[in-house]
């Protein structure tokens, strides 16, 4: 089709051309015009009984828009004006047809019941059309991802027209009324709202006939008569209102408010039977359409004078304008299939089945459903800030998603790039809890935007893992009681590796928990604990792997979701620990551990602990421990392989009057840098920093090392390796 219209274009384009000595010769009026030797004029001689003296019924048209007001591509015409009846009054009756055929395939019509009287030396034309518009194929989606689904999403309309017409010899006033009648709009999802059924929208879908009106005032161009040149200036008014969005950010606005458009037309007369308009329109909804006409009259043209205009069709719009969005699945580009994602709402209705139109209402029915990889089950925050999921969850399958309503997480798509979808409307987070575990990781697994409540244990992992798992932005509370664990990972595999982004853990008996394994374990967040009877930290007995707790900045990335928020508070408080250490590394083996933002306050015993571990290296960075019971700082029984490293902005205090502040026996080696270290004890009496065994290497203290006075005032004085330091060790001591 599109070929066809270039032939006919170019042949158009070739009879003007041939023509144009005839132009110069034409004249205003019914006068006919010169013979013109065009391949076109020529082409259709045979029906000269339709020629300038004869009736102008019929005629066809190009017209090669390729974006016009509320519709895509160039159409065909063929048309008729055919007068058949005059009343008493004076009035000519006419039928006005025209059918169309467009590039797209797609059949349009507009039929007409026109009536036409002079008044004084004026014509004044009323009508009254049936439009109906199946051009339905306007928007191609070949090769487009996400758009097989609903495809080109398009709809046959039918439309109620009333136009008006007073044309005079010096120019023209036209008005048209446009009423789609029937169905006149449909939708898929909404603004604001991309999930549709087990669907996730890039774009929502929107196809819907418009209603109007449209005015405009022409005049004749003196420096064109020989062509009956005339411009035309307009405005129009176009809306739907019939149907409202029921969901989304629009809730309750018309699918298509109602907006103004201006636009201007250049009408002419070339040759004998030849007719041209080009028209510019320009709203705030379309912006700029338009298109250019070029139509063949059998009889002549019809717009030279008004009595030659009685038999001239009426200006309107032959398309029924539409406004229209194709609607875009979100498509994984891992599998190239849309995201399937199931819905859990608290407050939905019994019986759901999990789409977004009816979702399920519990998290276990919720994981019945997701069954295969990269299913998403997304939870709905509901009520659950005053009545909280019972969780026990277990991913089915590799690769899933349990995403919380309120989540900023970008999933990515083959069909619209990285885009949220899952922020909800407000500041929202589902509420889980549970009597046991309230999730449970596996392969791939991403969890995001979560708060777990007094959870037995909020999240775990074991030996079932062999490679990358997320947890972001969540937040696990406890009541600070014994039974509160936040997060428990038991024997992880080497090549596992477990993430934990933009995390808060508040008032847990247990924060962080490494028992055994030899993965990878990042943890980035915020622990805070008060009085609690167990550690923030503990890590035991691991067999290799890399452990780092907030020395890191990273953030979510992986080839499905990402979230690029560093925005989480960065560090472990503990304050009033009732454990023997708050943060502690034990029995380890080839384990690389970073333990980073440390801040201890008056634990009831060590405040860190370093103990037992082989061929292992263990830093400590920016850690302060203020007004230890007992060491602030202990490592012991780690062998000649090990690496202790204290670093950054590091200070210890300790307020026991017997024990060292800091105390060593070990034969690691110790690479200690501290700013400050204050202790309790008297002064030549016990000993601020005691270091035992075959240890090697440095403890540096940079700012102030002051120890107790015995003899007030003042309290403190600064401390001194002969007086106030133990070393029986390798290590190299130095103090202010």
């Amino acid at each position: 089709m599109q070929a066809r219209l270039r032939t006919a274009m170019l042949t158009l384009a070739a009879a003007m051309a041939s023509g144009t000595g005839a132009i110069a010769q034409a004249q205003v009026g019914q006068s006919s015009f010169q013979p013109a030797a065009g391949l076109v004029n020529q082409s259709v001689g045979p029906l000269g009984v339709f020629r300038g003296e004869g009736p102008g019924w019929f005629y066809f048209g190009v017209n090669p828009a390729d974006r016009g007001l509320g519709y895509n591509g160039s159409y065909m015409t063929v048309g008729g004006f055919i007068p058949y009846a005059q009343d008493d009054l004076g009035g000519l009756w006419a039928a006005d047809l025209r059918g169309h055929f467009s590039v797209n395939g797609g059949f349009f019509s507009n039929v007409g019941a026109i009536r036409k009287q002079f008044i004084g030396g004026t014509l004044l034309g009323v009508g009254v059309y049936w439009d109906y518009d199946g051009d339905m194929n306007q928007y191609p989606t070949a090769g487009l991802p996400g758009t097989e689904e609903f495809g080109q999403f398009g709809h046959a309309y039918n439309q109620v027209g009333v136009s008006g017409e007073w044309l005079t010899d010096f120019g023209n006033l036209r008005s048209n009324g446009y009423i789609p009648v029937g169905s006149t709009a449909y939708t898929v999802g909404a603004p604001g709202n991309p999930f549709v059924g087990n669907f996730l929208l890039c774009q929502n879908g929107l196809d819907a006939a418009l209603g109007g009106a449209d005015l405009e005032v022409g005049a004749y161009i003196p420096g064109l008569t020989d062509w009956a040149g005339m411009i035309s200036v307009g405005g129009y008014a176009l809306g739907n209102s019939d149907y409202t969005w029921s969901e989304g950010s629009a809730t309750g606005e018309d699918v298509v408010p109602w907006f103004g458009g201006v636009y201007t037309r250049l009408d002419m007369t070339f040759l004998e039977n030849w007719d041209f308009s080009l028209q510019a329109n320009n709203d705030s909804y379309f912006e700029w359409t338009g298109f250019a006409r070029l139509t063949y009259r059998m009889g002549g043209s019809r717009r030279r004078n008004v009595p030659d205009q009685v038999e001239q069709p009426m200006m309107r719009n032959e398309h029924i304008v539409r406004a229209h969005q194709t609607p875009v699945l979100a498509v994984n580009p891992v599998t190239g299939q849309p995201w399937n994602v199931i819905h859990v709402d608290n407050t939905a209705d019994v019986g759901g089945n999990g789409t977004a139109e009816a979702p399920v209402r519990t998290l276990a029915l919720g994981q019945n459903l997701a069954l295969a990889p990269y299913d998403i089950v997304y939870v709905h925050a509901g009520d659950s800030a005053t009545n909280p999921y019972e969780s026990n969850w277990q991913f089915q399958a590799d690769d899933q998603l349990l995403i919380g309503e309120g989540s900023l997480l970008q999933l990515n798509t083959a069909s619209c790039g990285y885009r949220t979808f899952f922020n909800g409307n407000g500041d929202l987070r589902p509420v889980l809890t549970s009597a046991a575990t309230a999730i449970e990781l596996r392969d791939g697994a991403i969890v995001d935007h979560f708060r777990i409540d007094r959870a037995s244990v909020a999240i775990t992992a074991d030996g079932s893992i062999t490679r990358d798992t997320y947890v972001n932005d969540v937040q696990i509370t406890g009541t600070g009681l014994a039974g509160d664990a936040g997060i428990v990972l038991t024997n992880l595999n080497a090549g596992a590796e477990v993430n934990f982004f933009n995390m808060s853990l508040q008032n847990m008996d247990l924060g962080l928990f490494v028992d055994g394994g030899a993965g990878d374990i990042n943890f980035q967040g915020l622990m805070v604990n008060t009085n609690s009877p167990n550690a923030s930290v503990l890590i035991l007995d691991t067999i290799g792997g890399t452990i780092n707790v907030n020395r890191t900045t990273d953030v979510l990335q992986t080839p499905v979701a990402r979230d690029d928020r560093f925005f989480v508070s960065f560090g472990i408080i503990d304050t009033g620990s009732q454990f023997n250490a708050p943060v502690a590394v034990g029995f380890t083996t080839d384990t690389v551990v970073n333990i980073g933002q440390v801040l201890i306050v008056r634990p009831n015993d060590v405040g860190a602990l370093v103990t037992g571990n082989v061929g292992s290296d263990i830093t400590f960075t920016n850690l302060r421990v203020v007004d230890s019971t007992n060491e602030a700082f202990f490592t012991q029984a780690n062998d000649a392989t090990s690496i202790v490293t204290i670093e950054g902005i590091s200070r210890l205090s300790s307020a026991s009057t017997v024990v060292p502040a800091f105390q060593s026996n070990d034969d690691a080696t110790l690479n200690i840098n501290l700013i400050s270290l204050v202790s309790a004890v008297d002064s030549g009496t016990n000993n601020a920093i005691v270091l035992q065994g075959t240890s090697t290497g440095f403890l540096t203290i940079s700012e102030s090392f002051l120890v107790t006075n015995p003899a007030p005032p003042p309290p403190l004085v600064p401390g001194t390796i002969l007086d106030d330091v133990f070393n029986t060790t390798g290590v190299i001591v130095t103090v202010p």
